[in-house]
């Protein structure tokens, strides 16, 4: 995953009402999204950006990274933290949907031999 800061230039792909792509600068950053100042984007979408008043929320696994601020140790270490966080968050997921998935089988072979 791709460690974003306030400042960075993104891209970010269609959706809604906004028929191209558009690229812009990081506002906020949130756990899974991002919110961007659309400042490059197609004429022929000019009134859709204007509906959104210029800004949009798109994902982060959606946005690719077009410039980057400076970053210092400080960010480099926050961003390894996140990794592992993510890491470990998505291994745990994984465990918690074998077990969901093990549990709703043994269920059906209980409910077949009750039957039987």
């Amino acid at each position: 995953m791709t460690f974003f800061k306030v400042g960075d230039v993104v891209e970010g792909k269609k959706f809604g009402q906004l028929e191209h792509n558009f690229s812009g600068v990081v506002e906020k950053v949130y756990d899974n999204s991002l919110m961007v100042s659309i400042d490059d984007f197609n004429p022929s979408d000019k009134s859709s950006v204007n509906e959104l008043n210029g800004r949009a929320v798109i994902r982060k696994s959606e946005a690719k990274m077009l410039k980057a601020v400076a970053r210092t140790d400080e960010d480099r270490k926050v961003a390894a933290l996140e990794e592992k966080e993510a890491e470990e968050k998505a291994a745990k997921a994984n465990k918690t949907s074998r077990k969901r998935k093990s549990s709703k089988a043994k269920s059906k072979k209980t409910k077949k031999a009750t039957d039987n």
